[in-house]
Order: structure tokens, then C-alpha cells, then sequence
């Protein structure tokens, strides 16, 4: 016995409309990851030294908190952002 098969509506050029609004939207970290991942691993180092020495200081464990956690989210988004690699066969 045939069964009702469901079938789905295609949408046509849906893939252009995509494309338009993300070439709008282009910000600083996506014209230079590199950049931003480098200064990102430096926070993070920054961040690590500044914990290590003051471990005394409650304002200095504090600055390298949030050093490291500004470097982490840093890097996080350029690694986003860096364009991946296609292989051509």
C-alpha cells in the first residue's frame, strides 16, 4: 500500500539573501584574526604573570581575572572568525 509522503517546499535564492547580510556585517575581528588571537594569548599571558605575582593584592587578582577571561574569549572568536581551509580535489 503507498504512503503519504511528505514533501517540502524549496524557497528559491534563499542562499543570496545570506550572503547579502553577512557581507553587511563585517567588524574588526573578522578583517584581522591573526591579530586579535595574538593580542588575545598576550592578555592571557599578561593575566597568568600578574596572577602569579600578586597573589597578595586582591585588585591585582582581579585585573589578571579578567585578563584572562577578555584573552580567552579573544581568542575563542578569532579562531571563529579565521577562514578555514578547503581542500580542491
Amino acid at each position: 500500500m503507498a504512503t503519504r509522503k511528505h514533501k517540502r517546499k524549496s524557497v528559491s535564492h534563499s542562499k543570496n539573501r545570506i550572503a547579502k547580510h553577512s557581507a553587511k556585517r563585517s567588524s574588526v575581528i573578522r578583517k584581522y584574526p591573526r591579530a586579535f588571537f595574538y593580542l588575545g594569548a598576550a592578555l592571557i599571558a599578561i593575566g597568568i604573570v600578574l596572577l602569579i605575582t600578586g597573589s597578595h593584592n586582591n585588585a591585582k587578582v582581579g585585573m589578571s581575572m579578567l585578563s584572562i577571561f577578555i584573552g580567552g574569549s579573544m581568542v575563542i572568536l578569532a579562531n571563529l572568525a579565521l577562514p578555514k581551509k578547503t581542500i580542491n580535489n
